[in-house]
């Protein structure tokens, strides 16, 4: 473990001790499968259904449904901007954003849906449609003179993506 992750889950632990230590093993697999394990445990453990759960593949399920969700919310922010900008190339970059989003979000719930019946093929494409318009958007913004105001938003979706796939490649088939 890195001296970051080291520290990271130190302060996890002190600020989280029960939820980290009691309850939480299926948890703690699940995310020592992904990159991102400190934003692993802060979805994992906000999520009271997480606690509750008593198969990887539940915990997939909520892992998937949070990315899924942040993605709407991408989406909304994406939106939101679009309607109160000022004519030009960031009004045109935001549109066309909203709409990749859109269908991010679309995709998303898609891959849930296939995730739940146990399609994990239906999910790997659906993933990677995701990923593929999440990368259209970012390049809607580059050689512009701005960056996306929502690029911390969408880095962490795609950090969130990373991990939910992580957990769902362990899945049984």
């Amino acid at each position: 473990m890195n001296p970051i992750s080291s520290l990271a889950f130190v302060l996890l632990l002190t600020v989280f001790p029960t939820q980290i230590l009691c309850q939480t093993p299926l948890i703690e697999q699940a995310c020592g499968y992904t990159i991102y394990k400190v934003l692993c445990l802060e979805t994992l453990l906000s999520d009271p259904g997480s606690k509750k759960a008593t198969t990887l593949k539940e915990i997939a399920v909520i892992s998937s449904n949070h990315t899924e969700n942040k993605a709407n919310e991408i989406y909304t922010q994406f939106t939101n901007l679009k309607n109160s900008a000022a004519e030009g190339d960031l009004k045109q970059a935001l549109f066309r954003c909203s709409d990749y989003y859109l269908s991010v979000g679309d995709v998303l719930f898609s891959a849930n849906f296939h995730l739940k019946w146990g399609n994990y093929t239906g999910v790997k494409e659906d993933m990677t449609k995701a990923t593929v318009r999440r990368q259209m958007c970012d390049e809607v913004f580059q050689g512009k003179p701005f960056k996306s105001p929502l690029s911390e938003a969408t880095t962490k979706l795609s950090q969130m993506q990373n991990n939910a796939e992580s957990i769902i490649n362990h899945l049984k088939p």
